[in-house]
């Protein structure tokens, strides 16, 4: 089977099942995305070209068009730009995923534009009044099972733990746009990993990801921590505005991002020890994270972030160096 119509027919295949299967969205996603990547090094322009039009054309017919829209700003803007640009250039890993991430960034803030241009909204307050009647309809259910009179013999009562729902529904309705930016990133990443894996596979040295040990955040991305903090303590300082917000739901997008930096460089640290403490360091550390999960959160992002400014590993330099 010549290769064009091998991909074609897989890749057809996977717009298909991210289409109709909503619950399998984001795999399949990563999977169709992925699968665009590994094509671009076999394919010439014209053909991805043609197999991205009918994978969109699929998508238009089998979803419709809002819901076609959400697929291809969420997802189709990253693996389409990280696809084209292994088609047609020589850059390396790290390039694509910047391109990729900025791509999906982009991608689902016209989805959030468009929402508001023809709502005047982008759905908050319908996700957190769908979220209380939810809630609402899961009070018997909670009162039935016991849970509200165990929270009552604890001196809770059940105003104060309705009161306590209320503030984290709010909480999670406001902080849908982060949510959206977080599921857009992540697909962008995983599917390059993909990609990157099913590469290597192959015996092609083209793609070639740092140990994750090696990994530093790129310092631009402290500058977006601390804007978000800003707007976030100047939207607080004035009774939670939509300022508050705008800052929580960067800072909330970032907080992975930077634990994952943050976990990088205590791995670099750790694997500098001595074997016999390195294991003894490492058993700790995990207990630690577990029992103190909200804290070890903090203390990995803030570590992401000031290497991302100090670079403790001196990383930056090796490259300066070419060493």
């Amino acid at each position: 089977m010549p290769v064009f119509i091998k991909y074609l027919l897989l890749i057809s295949l996977l717009s298909f099942l991210m289409a109709s299967f909503p619950i399998l969205t984001i795999l399949m996603a990563i999977l169709w995305g992925g699968s665009l990547i590994i094509a671009s090094i076999y394919l010439d322009s014209k053909q991805m070209l043609a197999i991205i039009g009918l994978s969109i054309a699929i998508l238009y017919v089998v979803a419709g068009a809002n819901a076609s829209f959400y697929y291809l700003t969420f997802y189709g803007a990253s693996a389409v730009v990280m696809s084209l640009l292994v088609n047609t250039t020589k850059e390396g890993y790290y390039h694509l995923q910047k391109w990729g991430i900025t791509a999906a960034v982009i991608g689902v803030t016209l989805f959030i534009l468009s929402a508001y241009l023809s709502t005047g909204q982008i759905g908050i307050q319908e996700m957190e009044k769908q979220l209380n009647i939810y809630m609402q309809e899961n009070n018997q259910q909670l009162e039935q099972s016991g849970i509200i009179k165990l929270y009552e013999e604890r001196g809770i009562s059940r105003e104060e733990l309705e009161d306590s729902i209320g503030r984290m529904v709010k909480a999670f309705a406001y902080h849908m746009p982060a949510i959206y930016y977080l599921q857009a990133i992540l697909a962008a990443f995983f599917m390059l990993l993909l990609g990157t894996f099913l590469y290597h596979k192959r015996g092609l040295e083209r793609l070639r990801k740092k140990p994750f040990k090696n990994e530093i955040m790129p310092w631009q991305l402290v500058w977006v921590i601390i804007a978000g903090l800003a707007l976030w303590l100047l939207g607080r300082a004035q009774q939670m505005n939509s300022l508050y917000y705008t800052g929580s739901n960067i800072l909330v997008v970032m907080l992975p991002i930077s634990v994952y930096f943050g976990l990088a460089t205590v791995v670099f640290k750790l694997k500098q020890q001595k074997p016999v403490y390195q294991k003894w360091f490492t058993i700790i550390l995990i207990i630690l994270s577990i029992f103190f999960l909200p804290s070890a959160v903090i203390f990995f992002s803030i570590i992401g972030v000031f290497d991302a400014l100090m670079d403790y590993r001196k990383l930056r330099l090796e490259k300066e160096d070419g060493t």
